[in-house]
Parts: C-alpha cells; structure tokens; sequence
C-alpha cells in the first residue's frame, strides 16, 4: 500500500528538515536532493556546442524544501548540454515509462520510487511493463506514443533493438530520457548510466586480493546480452587479465536472480572441487551462492556482492570478505525530473553519470539496516519509511 500524497508530502518535507539538520553529509530524500550541477557547466564535447547554460536544475517541488537533481547525479565529463526550451509547457504532465521487467527487487525499488515522487512533480505517470520480452518493449513504446504523453522515459531490455522506437519517439518533438541501459541511438534528450565496467572491475579488484592473486574463480553473470552485463563482465576480465595465476574455471548467467545463482554455483561446486573466489554480476546471485555453500559444507570463499540490504546482512553476520558496488535504483526517479526539467524547458545535459561510491568492509556496520526488508537496496535515497512503503 502505498502513502497518501498529503502523508508522503509531508514525510518527505519532514525527512528533508531532519536531513538538513545533519549537516552536509546528509542524504536527501528523491524530491529534496541537493544540486549536482556545477555553477561553470563543463565544456562540451567537440563538434557538439554548448546550446545552454546548466544552473541550478530547481523543480519546485511543493511542500518540501526547494528540489533539484540528486548530489551524485554529476554530469558525464565534458558532457553537451541540450536546450529544451522548444519543449517548455505548463503542467500537469503526462509522462510514459517504458520498462523492461520487474524482474527483481532492484526494479521494484526503481519503479515505486518513481510513482512515489511523481506526484510531488505534478506527473501522472504512465507504466508499461515489458516482462523482458524486447518485442513487447518496442510495440510497448509505440502505444505510448499514442497517448498524448508530454515525455517518453524508456529503461531498455536491449539496447541495439530499442534504438529504432526511441528515434521514433524523439521524432514526434517529445523529450525521451533514456536510464541504465544504452540507447543504441543518438536521439534522445538525455541519457543516465552508471559505468558498468567500473562495478565489475570494482568486485574483481578486491576478490583478486582477497584470493592473495591466486586461485579458482568462478563468475555468475547477469541477462545474457543485457548491455549491464555485458559492461559489468568485461569490467571483470580488464582486472583478470592482470592476474594470471587466478583461473576462471567456469561461469554461467543467473539473470540477476537468487535461485538461478544458488543452481549455477551447485553446478559449479560438483565440477570444482576447489573454488577460491566468486565473481558476481549481482547480489541477489551472491546470496544464492552462500546458500549453495553452505548446503555443500564447503568453507566460504570471498565473493564480490552489491549494495542489497538482504547481502549486507550475510556479510555482516558470516564475515565474508567481500565489497559492495552500488548500482543505484535512483536512476529511474532521477530520470523522471530530468524529464520534468525539460518540460520546464530548463537546460539538461546529454549524460549523467551516477558515482556512488561501493560499500566496503570499512562502512559496512553503518550501511546495513538490520531493521529493513532483506530485498531493500541500501543507498542513501529513500528515507528509512519509504523504505517501509516498499517492502513492508
């Protein structure tokens, strides 16, 4: 069950006083963060002129403290700006999001923060659900088009195949803000991603210390073709290469899912009698993993894992060497103002990338949340009842 808009406003409107009354180093609530846009914008691309002046990003966010785009929402290195004022119009706002799947807890986290802050931002906002069928993501974002939406937000299953439904979007004059995975086209507004390759070379870097530079590694990987994955994976072997006496014995995709990892490492326990070390392309697989572990009697490797709250809680109580990238599931509302801004006809830069920074043994006592829903992912975003909200 969702808050009723006059409680989540005036939560959130508590959550940022209490936040601001902690000092800087304070995270905000998704309709209250601090401003991530430099006061010198960067300078653009070549051949790609600076079109606008990136101030501030305010919202106006009502009932709440004056709302602006994430602090860790910084824009890509010499990223373009992009001149939205054709798009400038009056709210309320429609805006269509064209999703992927709900196919774990992440992308539930995604999509319910998203319909949290929507209303704080005047949007009615339009779902449809792919289910990971990329097929049904293309027609998917076609049907939206014919419902006078003022913006597309699109998060793509493939990126290479979505490509020709975005340009199609972009053509109609309609800001399009693509999230997490690649575009495959150069047409849209903006575009939101973390840099998948740093989250696996982050995991492989420690795992590979951790197993003192030698040993059997094994990797579970996520969607096969998934461009997340595929970034997360060479971002792994970039870090491999340069640790010959770690051998990779096997690997298998686990689709980011618990059960599927918990089968691929049973598989791989029978054909390796020694494993050193595992990679993961994702927590929920990492957790699968210690329960196949466990259930052989094999002693407990280290094992790269992610931010899940459920995760940190089994690295805590078990004391599994580990570290912790944070892909953040604030990507989709982020992407959501980013869309408002441009509606607002305010100037937007072409790329963000989310830093966060990963959540190491160091900082784990103060990330977990004991008292939160194991399929919570930890990040600084959500207050602790939004939380709640989610995953009561």
């Amino acid at each position: 069950m969702r808050i009723p808009w006059h409680r989540l406003a005036a939560a959130l409107a508590l959550g940022a006083l209490a936040l601001a009354a902690c000092g800087p180093a304070a995270t905000p609530s998704p309709s209250s963060g601090a401003s991530a846009a430099p006061s010198t914008p960067p300078t653009a691309s070549a051949g790609a002129p600076t079109a606008c002046a990136v101030g501030t990003s305010e919202l106006g966010i009502p009932n709440t403290n004056a709302g602006a785009l994430f602090k860790q929402m910084t824009p890509g290195e010499g990223a373009a700006t992009v001149d939205t004022s054709a798009h400038k119009k009056d709210g309320p706002y429609t805006i269509g999001f064209s999703d992927w799947g709900l196919v774990n807890s992440h992308r539930v986290q995604t999509r319910e923060a998203m319909l949290m802050l929507a209303p704080l931002l005047n949007v009615t906002l339009r779902i449809t659900d792919a289910g990971g069928d990329t097929n049904k993501q293309i027609a998917d974002v076609d049907d939206l088009l014919t419902q006078n939406i003022d913006a597309l937000v699109i998060a793509p299953a493939v990126a290479d195949a979505l490509g020709p439904a975005i340009d199609r979007a972009y053509a109609k004059g309609i800001p399009v803000v693509v999230f997490q995975s690649s575009p495959g086209t150069d047409n849209y507004t903006s575009y939101i991603h973390t840099r998948d390759e740093d989250f696996g070379s982050v995991g492989m870097q420690k795992l590979a210390e951790d197993m003192g530079g030698r040993g059997n590694l094994i990797a579970l990987r996520g969607v096969a073709g998934n461009p997340v994955e595929t970034g997360r994976y060479n971002g792994m072997r970039s870090v491999l290469d340069k640790y010959p006496d770690i051998k990779l014995v096997g690997e298998d995709y686990g689709d980011w899912n618990e059960d599927k990892g918990k089968a691929i490492t049973q598989n791989l326990l029978a054909a390796n009698p020694q494993i050193d070390g595992v990679w993961s392309s994702g927590a929920a697989m990492t957790k699968g993993a210690i329960s196949a572990f466990q259930e052989a009697g094999r002693p407990l490797p280290p094992m790269s894992g992610e931010h899940l709250n459920g995760f940190l809680k089994l690295w805590q109580q078990l004391g599994i060497k580990s570290v912790a990238p944070v892909y953040p599931s604030w990507m989709g509302p982020e992407a959501l103002k980013v869309a408002v801004l441009a509606l607002q006809g305010q100037c937007v830069y072409k790329e963000y990338i989310p830093n966060p920074p990963p959540i190491t043994n160091a900082e784990l006592a103060s990330a977990v949340k004991p008292d939160l829903s194991d399929d919570y992912w930890v990040e600084g975003y959500l207050t602790d009842e939004q939380a709640k909200q989610i995953f009561p």
